[in-house]
């Protein structure tokens, strides 16, 4: 016996399992409510079991019961959708027990960090049990399609059935899909069985369409066959080709015969990827500095004089729009920033300011706000500032302004090496791109680095910006289809800079050329 919840907890619609499994239930159903929603007469519940030819007992007695809940519920005008909620609850349950042969379908794409709260922790459990949760430090990009492929094709795909499935253009390259890549998508905790994929068929990388199938995202295309397996005797084939589609002049709205003529392909690069031994776990991701119309001001907006700045922060957006502010502060809270836009590669152009309660030596964010001579109008621009970032700041968003921007400590280990220099590459973008920023400059989200010597730094850099590597950080050397994050430096053994290498001198040497006349370019 199914229970199928209803309006009373307590009383739930109760269906026996061998009349779900019934192929002709969704028609059993549909005339059910056909006959709940005529006017009743003395024969009602004897004419509908006669057009329902049901010939067990209990099934008859089980429709009468739902077909009399769904007549108090349509005499008190609640009818509405209950037929589409019996439907859809139990899909699942028939689909189980009478998988198919060929699934096709587009999950819904749904990160970690767009769920909402209270269903953040359930998905996080189910993704966990089939091995395919990425980690704490890939939290955020965990993605709701892979867990519900891998699910779909375990509980309603036969096996040596054969599936294809529509998803982000993460899942060919991005470490967070890594583990839907392999093809293992067992239920963890089932040690007789396993869920075990062959992904060799090509998969398609729809990165080079215009337009893509979804135009406000990248997509991919990946097939595959189920295939018998038990945790004894593994018999899963990884996803390891791709084909990189290419075309344009199509429109989403076109069939498949008409698109199909337009496209052209090409078998994407394999390239060996492997952690650089040396900086791997040296770069560090930039302060968040949010929200903008707080905390972060234009140069070309502010006049300096005295020891002071007047300023007018950047326009907000989102939840933030329409709330930036004029302000007067002393000119030590107000420090040079650089987001991706700003960088160039060898070079730099423009530069935005951020505000901060920042200590006496400046190495660090005070919690509290800053005391003794000098801060006082800092202090009134910032307890305004931190009462509207608490005003409209969400839940799980950090208590305070101050502990926002310094959020797990990013803005305070930048300030630590303030007066170093520091090579950064851009966290997002079509294209990598780094440059040696000289010491005094806070660093954005947007961006990664690291600091040491200078010729290090430029070593650096000119690895980023080499054109025989350009291919290689746009394909391999990105952690999902629009950003980079630490892929670079996972993906690309650089060697550790060794100032005898006539190489390694040589590459610095020309960064530092480059940068000269980056600099004058845009002077």
């Amino acid at each position: 016996m199914v229970e199928i919840p209803a309006d009373d907890p307590d009383n739930p619609l109760r269906l026996p399992s061998s009349l779900l499994l019934q192929e002709r239930f969704p028609q059993l159903l549909r005339q059910l409510f056909d006959a709940a929603n005529r006017p009743e007469t003395p024969h009602t519940e004897a004419n509908l079991l006669a057009v329902l030819n049901l010939p067990s007992q209990s099934d008859r007695e089980a429709m009468l019961a739902v077909y009399r809940r769904f007549r108090e519920y349509i005499a008190s005008g609640r009818n509405n959708v209950w037929q589409w909620y019996i439907e859809n609850l139990i899909q699942p349950l028939r689909l189980a027990n009478l998988p198919v042969s060929r699934m096709v379908g587009n999950p819904p794409w749904v990160v970690y960090n767009a769920m909402a709260d209270d269903r953040q922790d359930t998905f996080r459990q189910h993704a966990a049990e089939r091995g395919l949760w990425a980690g704490a430090n890939l939290a955020t990009q965990n993605d709701l399609a892979a867990t519900f492929a891998a699910t779909c094709v375990d509980f309603y795909l036969q096996t040596g059935g054969k599936f294809g499935f529509v998803l982000p253009y993460a899942a060919l390259r991005a470490r967070h899909w890594a583990a839907f890549r392999t093809g293992d998508w067992s239920l963890r905790q089932d040690t007789e069985r396993g869920t075990h994929v062959d992904l060799s068929q090509d998969a398609w990388d729809f990165y080079g369409v215009n337009a893509p199938p979804f135009p406000q995202a990248n997509s991919s295309v990946i097939f595959g066959a189920k295939v018998a397996a038990d945790r004894q005797s593994p018999n899963l084939k990884p996803l390891d080709k791709v084909r990189q589609q290419t075309g344009a002049g199509i429109d989403t709205k076109m069939a498949w015969d008409k698109v199909k003529p337009l496209l052209s392909f090409t078998y994407r690069k394999q390239y060996p990827v492997a952690p650089s031994p040396a900086y791997a776990d040296e770069f560090r991701q930039g302060a968040t500095l949010v929200p903008q119309s707080l905390v972060l001001f234009d140069e070309a907006n502010a006049e300096r004089a005295l020891g002071m700045v007047r300023f007018h922060t950047e326009q907000g957006k989102g939840d933030w729009r329409g709330i930036d502010r004029d302000g007067r502060i002393e000119e030590r809270f107000a420090k040079p920033a650089l987001f991706s836009k700003h960088i160039l590669p060898f070079g730099t152009t423009g530069k935005l300011n951020i505000i901060a309660p920042i200590s006496d030596d400046g190495s660090e964010v005070l919690r509290e706000f800053p005391q003794g001579p000098g801060t006082q109008e800092f202090n009134l621009y910032w307890s305004v500032a931190n009462a509207d970032y608490i005003q409209i700041k969400k839940p799980k968003s950090p208590a305070t302004l101050a502990m926002q921007i310094d959020h797990i400590g990013k803005l305070s280990a930048r300030l630590r090496k303030f007066d170093m220099p520091a090579v950064v590459y851009t966290q997002a973008g079509s294209w990598l791109a780094s440059a040696v920023v000289p010491p005094g400059a806070v660093i954005d989200s947007t961006l990664y680095w690291v600091s040491s010597s200078s010729d290090e730094l430029h070593y650096l850099s000119a690895v980023f910006n080499a054109p025989a590597l350009a291919e290689f950080f746009h394909v391999a050397g990105r952690a999902s289809d629009r950003h980079f994050h630490t892929g670079p430096i996972r993906n690309l053994p650089i060697p550790a800079y060794d100032a005898a290498n006539a190489h390694h001198a040589n590459l610095s040497a020309q960064s530092q050329q480059a940068h000269q006349r980056v600099a004058e370019m845009v002077a």
